[in-house]
């Protein structure tokens, strides 16, 4: 999904999805949330958020606040904005591969009591409506670092100036661009064949499936995704595996994504 715009208004929908919904549909609205936040067109700036972060450590130290009493844990959430952020997807992705987790974790560390539907409200406006705000934040200034707006003229006293400044939006393995210079450098790129083979494997799994066209469409772009990832020739482990994780459940799919995952 190349429109951010589009994109960003789905994910705010699954926002007010969740803020609407009861613990019997949740989970359904928070898979959704979770699939949005790992679309292929955020790869590059979901790599660089979560760089070098250790989510099952940051849960490890979170739960050694936990004291005698319910509500007295808490998350041990670093100094560093930006790894914040990064922590928080990847607790998202986590527990959008094991949905049955996700109630703990909101009664661990979001309790009201003894109400489930509330504890899943209390986790959407603590965590997740944050999370969602400083996110679509973080991806902005990622992809407009400089704060100018590329798509409109400057007008006032002066008249209208020209930008001249152009973005140019390059795909692919080894794709570069050479603006009146000569680049005698050679890129190199290391895609793992076993790992293409695997994917294509997997895709004739799923569609052997026989799911819902809405599903087998949702399994198509986490597969994009996912190859997105692994010919980039350096993807990341745990977007790789959020993605692969959130496909449809069966035996052989399985055991095709453990080995893909295998191999990084």
């Amino acid at each position: 999904m190349a429109n951010k715009d589009l994109l960003f208004k789905r994910i705010n929908n699954a926002l007010l999805d969740m803020q609407a919904s009861t613990s019997q549909t949740f989970e359904q609205h928070f898979v959704i949330f979770a699939r949005l936040l790992a679309d292929s067109s955020l790869q590059s700036v979901n790599q660089r958020l979560v760089a070098n972060l250790d989510v099952e450590r940051f849960l490890d130290e979170s739960s050694k606040t936990q004291g005698s009493m319910v509500g007295s844990a808490r998350l041990v959430w670093p100094a560093d904005a930006d790894q914040v952020l990064g922590l928080k997807w990847l607790l998202i992705q986590k527990f959008a591969c094991n949905p049955n987790q996700l109630l703990g974790f909101a009664h661990t560390y979001y309790t009201v009591g003894r109400n489930l539907t509330g504890e899943f409200h209390s986790l959407t406006r603590q965590l997740l409506i944050p999370f969602g705000r400083d996110y679509k934040e973080y991806v902005m200034t990622v992809d407009n670092p400089d704060g100018e707006n590329s798509g409109t003229l400057a007008s006032g006293g002066e008249g209208q100036r020209a930008i001249h400044q152009i973005t140019y939006n390059i795909s692919g393995n080894n794709a570069r661009v050479n603006n009146h210079s000569t680049d005698n450098s050679h890129n190199v790129v290391s895609v793992n064949p076993d790992a293409v083979e695997l994917l294509s494997a997997l895709r004739g799994e799923i569609s052997r499936m026989g799911l819902p066209l809405a599903q087998e469409q949702e399994a198509s772009e986490l597969l994009d995704s996912a190859e997105a990832q692994i010919q980039s020739g350096k993807p990341s482990k745990p977007v790789l595996s959020a993605l692969l994780k959130a496909l449809p459940h069966a035996a052989n799919v399985a055991a095709i994504v453990s080995s893909i995952l295998s191999l990084f």
